[in-house]
């Protein structure tokens, strides 16, 4: 049995490797485009979209994220559903171990007669603050299959819902689908937080190797979330333009000083005295998480009126007054009041910019890969208190930004924007000659960034390697 089950993933696995090397779906080679709203028309926090919003071609604010190759559906739609197939295919060979330990005879002949009801069962378990589970799949896939066979679904829900199985499934899917063959895997020992998946490109990524060694079947004996499965989104993303939006970390940043990379690694974040104050750990983390709480507290309280282009702008405003040592802002975890010691640099700016196209894109396309929730029990997360079922029925009908959805993606937005006017400031400020030659055209790259410029041998900017470039341009 273990043998076949084997064989069989393999075969899935070389078909997925042959699917993700597709350069488009559609024979003509276009590509359908992305609907949204009114260009002039700006939601409101948690605003529905129009009855006609459609899961797979719009997006949750109604317009499309200002990113390279977001206003094609298709690929997007074509990459996520290909490592998705791969992920479930793979936890759902960790449900067949679960079933054959607990020697449950009567549900192992539905994993294969029924796999999108254990797809879906799976899907909405709440696994760390996510739900693997998209409004298209509930919409398109999960909710018309479970309608037809809701009792075998509940029984199917109930066995991962006991002692946290779907847990200890997913846990196991995510270990054995890296240590499979259907990704190229780099094993790095900088720059990767433990249990952490970095997303390079089509088929590549990085882990550190001691968290993926071993036999996945021990990964069954634990019940506690071990992987963030937003490190998929950031999959879809590299997947989709690995130029832009993959993971360069291991070919840049670790070359750049340890001063730099501490922007990125952001050591003593949760302390009252981080170092530095402006990394992206404490800015996102700590200060914008403060600020974004605020600002919608206020909203719902009546005391303001936002839009997300609004919301946004301000929390912007906030962090780049800040970043310039403007004003102290509230750290989230000690709730002390801080200010950055001294002005952002021009080159620490670049060394951030570039992290944020990582981080930002990902956010961005999570609501095509996955639903993200909040801690347990928090009312804010509108889907932990319901059942898997009802779980299934609110995605598929669902037409909002969820509040940690909102949260997380106007937070990264708010963070790059705060970049980009603190950039526009101090080229501004430069006009009197108070800033040096390299770090105004540093500053004007770090806007050409930003706006996705190509560069005349046609490739994007790369602010690490102009930071190494310059750097040996001046013999450090």
């Amino acid at each position: 049995m273990r043998d076949s089950i084997y064989s069989a993933l393999q075969a899935f696995i070389r078909g997925f490797r042959q699917i993700l090397s597709v350069k488009s779906i559609h024979p003509d080679g276009e590509q359908p485009r992305t609907h949204q709203i009114a260009s002039n028309t700006h939601l409101h926090p948690f605003e529905e979209l129009p009855p006609a919003y459609e899961p797979l071609t719009w997006w949750l604010d109604g317009h499309c994220p200002a990113h390279p190759h977001f206003d094609n559906a298709d690929p997007i739609r074509f990459r996520a559903k290909a490592i998705k197939r791969a992920l479930t295919q793979s936890i759902l060979e960790g449900c067949r171990t679960l079933l054959e330990r607990a020697n449950n005879r009567s549900l192992l002949p539905s994993l294969t007669q029924h796999e999108t009801l254990w797809e879906a069962a799976v899907s909405v378990q709440k696994y760390g603050v996510v739900y693997l589970a998209t409004r298209g799949e509930c919409r398109e896939e999960f909710l018309p299959a479970v309608e037809t066979n809701l009792d075998l679904f509940n029984e199917i829900n109930a066995f991962l819902s006991v002692d946290n199985n779907a847990v200890r499934a997913i846990n196991y899917g995510v270990h054995r689908l890296v240590n499979s063959t259907a990704f190229t895997v780099d094993y790095q020992t900088r720059l990767i937080p433990p249990t952490a998946i970095s997303a390079i490109g089509i088929n590549h990524i990085a882990v550190r190797a001691q968290d993926f060694d071993g036999e996945s079947a021990r990964l069954l004996d634990n019940s506690s979330a071990i992987w963030d499965l937003h490190d998929f989104a950031h999959l879809t993303a590299a997947s989709v333009c690995p130029e832009l939006y993959g993971s360069k970390y291991f070919t840049h940043l670790i070359k750049l000083p340890p001063k730099l990379t501490a922007l990125i690694r952001s050591p003593k974040m949760k302390t009252a005295e981080p170092t530095p104050r402006y990394s992206d750990g404490v800015v996102f983390s700590e200060l914008l998480t403060v600020l974004f709480t605020t600002e919608i507290e206020a909203v719902q309280r009546a005391e303001k009126s936002h839009t997300y282009v609004s919301l946004t702008d301000t929390l912007a405003d906030y962090v780049a007054d800040y970043l310039m040592g403007r004003c102290e802002l509230q750290h989230l975890t000690t709730g002390a009041m801080i200010r950055a010691k001294k002005p952002i640099s021009a080159v620490e700016l670049a060394t951030l910019v570039q992290n944020k196209a990582y981080e930002l894109t990902a956010s961005e396309i999570e609501q095509r890969v996955l639903t993200r929730g909040g801690p347990a029990g928090d009312l804010r997360d509108e889907l932990d208190r319901l059942s898997a079922f009802e779980r299934i029925q609110f995605l598929a009908s669902c037409r909002r930004w969820l509040y940690f959805e909102v949260r997380n993606t106007i937070k990264h937005r708010a963070h790059k924007l705060a970049y980009k006017k603190v950039a526009e400031r101090m080229l501004a400020q430069g006009d009197d000659n108070s800033i040096t030659r390299d770090d105004r055209v540093l500053l004007e790259c770090i806007l050409d960034n930003i706006h996705y410029k190509i560069r005349d041998s046609g490739e994007a900017v790369n602010l690490w390697q102009t930071i190494m470039d310059m750097h040996m341009e001046a013999g450090l």
